[in-house]
Order: structure tokens, then sequence, then C-alpha cells
């Protein structure tokens, strides 16, 4: 398979994910959702380390791999409580700015940014601004795009952290990268949810739909890994970071969701900054 093609099921996955998810948590326990689907991608994602063996991680990958996996479990609580407050059109494309959050942190270790990811920050920060714009609103219903956005922004900052941290969790390899992160994944959001005491049990009948969204992602990461491997990480990926575009399209297809213009505009706008940040 070519890595065009590995990429563009990257964005697939991740944009069926990222509305299959919430969709399932407005009739099922949200964190048994979460959970659920992460838990099956930790096991299978066990069973490709030890199928594919390869040398094991020292210490700073284990820690990279650990504080991925904990940027990835708040992106993912944040992102589903966003979902659960305001439109998926607006919402996914705000989270995917979390592209950003390397490009800062690179900056501040000294890098330097060209003319593409400085037009990327402004896009991308631009974009949120319009996106949380709505014509002919009440204070309440500004009120309420208002959190809306915000826990979006935060769960982009939390998945810009897993973005940052997941490379050096990968020098060992991509495999091991992907399981450790998972393990702090899986472990934070259970003892979120034991600490918080949120239902988790679900129908037997039930179990496999909860399954579905964290296998996406599963699959989509490796679909990437591999792309990455095969083909121009500056081609495959922005092609990658695609996905929000299926995840809207979804929205405005079932849910029947219709951001204004100005929304339209900064959806447009946040997108066009994450390809850029990404080339």
């Amino acid at each position: 398979m070519t890595p065009i093609l590995l990429a563009l099921g990257t964005a697939l996955c991740y944009g069926v994910s990222n509305f299959v998810g919430p969709l399932l948590s407005r009739d099922l326990p949200t964190m048994a959702v979460i959970i659920a689907g992460q838990f099956v991608a930790l096991c299978v994602s066990a069973i490709v380390v030890v199928a594919h063996g390869g040398d094991t991680p020292d210490a700073a990958a284990v820690g990279a791999g650990l504080l991925a996996g904990a940027g990835n479990a708040g992106g993912l609580l944040l992102f589903y409580a966003a979902a659960a407050r305001g439109p998926l059109s607006i919402v996914t494309p705000i989270g995917a700015t979390g592209a950003t959050v390397p490009v800062l942190i690179g900056l501040a270790g000294g890098e330097r940014l060209g003319a593409l990811g400085a037009a990327g920050i402004v896009l991308a920060i631009g974009g949120v601004m319009l996106a949380a714009r709505r014509a002919s609103a009440s204070a309440e219903e500004a009120a309420d795009l208002r959190r809306t956005v915000l826990l979006a922004v935060a769960s982009a900052a939390c998945f810009g952290i897993f973005l940052w941290a997941i490379s050096p969790a990968s020098d060992s390899g991509v495999f091991w990268g992907v399981m450790l992160s998972r393990i702090s994944l899986v472990t934070s959001l259970v003892a979120g949810a034991l600490l918080a005491g949120s239902a988790l049990a679900v129908p037997p009948a039930d179990a496999p739909k909860v399954a579905l969204p964290g296998l996406l992602l599963f699959g989509g990461t490796l679909m990437y890994a591999a792309a990455t491997q095969r083909g121009l990480l500056s081609v495959v990926s922005v092609i990658a970071t695609l996905f929000p575009v299926v995840t809207v399209t979804l929205a405005f297809l079932f849910l029947h969701e219709h951001p204004s213009r100005t929304q339209w505009a900064g959806i447009a706008a946040a997108l066009a900054g994450v390809a850029l940040l990404s080339a």
C-alpha cells in the first residue's frame, strides 16, 4: 500500500473515531466508551510488540511514553466533554490545532519557525476565534459556545503534549512507543473514572460498539507509522491531519449540524493552519 493511501487511511480512521465515540457516549457511559476502546487497543498493541520484538526502551523513552499517554487521556476526556456540549463540526477542528504545541515547544528550545509554520499558527488561532463566534446568538448560547471552545482548546493542548512526547517515546521503535502511551492512557483513564465514581458497566451486547473508537484510533496510528516509513513526512503528515474533514462531513450528513458562514471560515482556517504546521 502506498504511503498516500496509508495516510488517507489514518485520516479516515481518526475522523470516524471522533464521530462515533461522542455519538456512542450520548447513550452509554462516557468513561466506559473511552476506556473500553483504549483497553482493546492496548491489548492489540501489546500483541504487536511481542510479535515484532525489538530493543527494550530505555528510561527516557518510558518516561516520554507515560507522558504521551497522560496527555492523550486528558485530550480524550476534554474532547468528549466539549463534544457533549457543542457541535462536532466545531469541536474537532479546534482539537486538531494541538499540532501547534510541538511547534511552540520547539521554538522555546531554540528552533526556528519557517514561513509556513508562522502562517499555520496564525491561521489556527484565527480559525479558533472565528469558530467561537455565532451570529444572532443569545447570551446563554454564546456562553455555552465559549465553554465548548475552551474545552476544545484545552483538549488540543493535551493532544499537543501527546504529539510532542510520542516522538522520543518511539526511539526504541514505534510499536513500543504506542504501547507505552496506551499503558499510561488506560491507567490514567481508569484512575480518573474510579476517583470520579463514573459508571463503567455497559450491556454485553454493546461491548463491540464501545471498542470500535479505540480500535479505529489504533489502526490509524499504525497506518500513520507505516506511512512515515515509506513516504515523505511532509506529505503524509499533511494528509493525515485532514481527519477533521471526515468528522465534519459525517456531522453535517448525519447530525445535520449547520455552522454559520463565519464558523465555516474558522473551521477552514483551523484546518489550513494544521496542514501548514504539519508541512
